[in-house]
């Protein structure tokens, strides 16, 4: 794993005590644990040795008003703090990454991929033809908003709430950790990747146009979404937590009823996999403005352009029967807080609204979009990368 997962998961952590009051605990208490648990599992995460007797020294050494005063600290400040101590000894951190990499990626991590329904199938198209010019594409980086129904998260990333839940009572939960017990560095899977939309598709290169005859959706599972899931399930294995990914084509040969399908498969593989704890439903957007412009939502990451990805939790009414939505809430605010300290800029905002998507099922349910029909595939491969690493990384400090 590399020395920015160290960072992202020390930060997740660290970060998220700063955002809510912890009741029953002075500020000193919850600044030691908070700091103590970020060194652990950072360091843990990334397989490096941990010497808790120093971690101890390093904690207590700080007065009770010093703590005090850390825990009203700006978080943004608080998170670029970390980052810049955690630079000088980044050299050293990777050298013993590298002397343990054979010995972390082999007897220590037992994580694996275990791909189910996914089939080959070749439209015979030419991916590489210009194509007609049918309307323009629209690169564009979707930022922070500063309206009412936006609210920031202790990383910086934002939620946009459109329900009735008060912004007041959504960052108090996003100050928590969600539920889950995760185990890393095991063979059995603790996430399921499934694609209600499987036959979503992208551009097939970059280009400022697009071509009304070249398809959106594709059987071709090579270029659909489940080729951005099988990055995404691959990434995670690499840094520890096992998946299980499911390549069923819901939405063909009928768009509709989707989702009834893939609620069956969902209930399926959790019945054969009781270990899995989050079910992630991949998908892309597809944004077209009023004069028929498509958007394609972009970030530079390390000099490349990244499909910006979205997050959609669901927001219980009186149909859902989401008794427990929020805990799902939990868990979309710690993976953009992730997202965020390591890839500032990937994630557009959390929508929060009133939606289903089978994410009544279990309490860590989510639905993620990759991008939009206006980016490029490799756009989308690439950011299912970043979503894998920085997901791994919040995973991780669940366990």
């Amino acid at each position: 794993m590399r020395m920015r997962n160290i960072i992202a998961a020390a930060a997740v952590l660290a970060v998220l005590p700063l955002s809510c009051a912890v009741s029953g605990a002075s500020a000193a208490d919850v600044m030691a644990s908070a700091a103590d648990a970020a060194i652990k599992t950072a360091y843990h995460a990334a397989g490096v040795p941990f010497d808790n007797a120093v971690s101890a020294e390093a904690v207590t050494d700080d007065s009770a008003e010093a703590a005090a005063e850390e825990s009203q600290t700006d978080v943004t400040t608080a998170v670029d703090g970390l980052m810049q101590d955690t630079q000088e000894s980044e050299a050293a951190a990777e050298t013993v990454e590298a002397q343990q990499t054979s010995e972390a990626t082999g007897e220590d991590n037992k994580a694996q991929v275990i791909s189910l329904n996914i089939t080959e199938f070749d439209e015979g198209l030419d991916y590489t033809a210009e194509g007609n010019r049918s309307g323009s594409i629209l690169r564009r980086t979707y930022g922070r908003y500063t309206s009412g129904d936006y609210l920031t998260l202790a990383s910086g990333a934002q939620v946009r709430n459109c329900t009735t839940d008060s912004n007041e009572s959504l960052i108090e939960a996003s100050g928590h950790m969600p539920s889950l017990d995760i185990h890393c560095d095991v063979a059995e899977p603790q996430v399921l990747i499934i694609h209600t939309h499987a036959t979503e598709s992208f551009e097939p290169y970059t280009r400022d146009y697009f071509d009304t005859e070249f398809p959106f959706r594709t059987r071709d599972s090579s270029r659909n979404m489940v080729a951005v899931g099988a990055v995404l399930a691959q990434t995670l294995a690499d840094n520890g937590i096992s998946v299980v990914h499911d390549g069923t084509l819901h939405d063909y040969p009928a768009y509709t009823g989707a989702y009834d399908r893939s609620e069956e498969t969902i209930r399926a593989i959790l019945a054969e996999y009781p270990t899995i704890k989050v079910v992630i439903d991949l998908h892309r957007d597809a944004i077209t403005e009023a004069d028929g412009s498509r958007v394609a939502p972009v970030a530079e990451i390390d000099g490349k352009n990244a499909a910006q990805f979205m997050i959609i939790a669901g927001c219980d009414n009186e149909y859902f029967d989401m008794p427990y939505y929020i805990e799902n809430f939990k868990l979309a605010a710690l993976l953009q807080n992730s997202a965020e300290v390591m890839y500032p800029g990937l994630a557009r905002a959390v929508l929060f609204d009133y939606r289903n998507y089978n994410q009544h099922i279990t309490t860590g349910s989510l639905l993620i979009e990759v991008g939009s029909h206006a980016n490029s595939l490799d756009e989308a491969l690439y950011t299912a990368q970043l979503l894998g690493e920085s997901m791994a990384a919040a995973l991780r400090s669940l366990e």
